[in-house]
């Protein structure tokens, strides 16, 4: 409280000293106009924190595992679009995005080829690596 109060009359003391300082005239009254917007920002400053949620808070209403799992969708749909056309292969891919201490990130990654491509299979694998995902899977169905 003793910081706000400080703060304060810090703000309107020095509004006042700068009114008598700026030479009357056309720029006096913006210089004003300045002032008097940054002494009210901060004597109702105290009235923005009723406004502000903490993390813990946003936290408890934020559903990560229905982000987490749009985010999955949305992951695998791209990457077997991708795949489609980059390597001409029918697939059907499984991301497993997760949240964790470092955001969001993809835990896991399953691509199923639908049909025999040859060396497709570990051309993905390659490409998926430098990509940068974790605990990937790549195989050949018949189906």
């Amino acid at each position: 409280m003793t910081a706000y109060l400080t703060a304060a009359c810090g703000a309107v003391f020095l509004s006042v000293v700068v009114s008598f300082i700026i030479p009357q005239g056309k720029l006096a009254k913006t210089i004003n106009f300045v002032l008097r917007i940054a002494c009210i920002a901060i004597l109702i400053s105290p009235l923005a924190k009723l406004f502000s949620i903490s993390d813990e808070e946003f936290d408890s209403m934020v559903d990560y595992d229905y982000i987490c799992s749009l985010y999955s969708e949305n992951q695998s749909a791209s990457l077997e679009k991708f795949i489609k056309e980059e390597f001409g292969a029918q697939s059907e891919c499984s991301v497993n995005v997760v949240y964790g201490d470092e955001g969001f990130y993809a835990e896991s990654v399953e691509v199923c080829l639908i049909g025999s491509y040859g060396d497709s299979a570990y051309e993905i694998y390659e490409y998926l690596k430098e990509a940068d995902y974790i605990n990937i899977t790549v195989y050949e169905s018949s189906d």
